[in-house]
């Protein structure tokens, strides 16, 4: 069962604000925010390989976006195989946390990174 279906695309963008970043009209990036409950929220980004070529303008506008977002704890589950997937939620200001064991829908591992908040 892919994870990637319309429904999925519905339901993540009826959760809390979302954006897409085109170049033409390629999608080069697709990121969210999905309000849990107050004062919990998690982040979610489906990056497209090109991604690199224009890493930094989609960092700094979703390094913008998440410092002004104003929660007390804001989650990134990030796939550890992954080390630019890391270093990313690191540049973003997220902290490692915990490793989530058989997480995902295919059973694999899978990193908590937060951001916390006081006040």
């Amino acid at each position: 069962m892919p994870l990637l279906t319309d429904a999925h695309g519905q339901a993540i963008q009826k959760a809390g604000p979302c954006f897409s970043a085109f170049v033409g009209y390629d999608v080069i990036a697709c990121a969210g925010i999905i309000q849990l409950w107050p004062g919990r929220a998690q982040v979610w980004s489906l990056l497209s390989n090109q991604m690199s070529r224009y890493y930094r303008d989609i960092h700094r506008a979703v390094k913008h976006y998440v410092d002004a977002y104003r929660v007390r704890r804001l989650e990134c589950l990030v796939d550890p195989r992954h080390p630019e997937a890391v270093r990313w939620a690191k540049h973003l200001g997220f902290q490692y946390e915990a490793t989530m064991r058989a997480y995902d829908m295919q059973g694999n591992d899978q990193a908590m990174y937060v951001r916390l908040q006081r006040g």
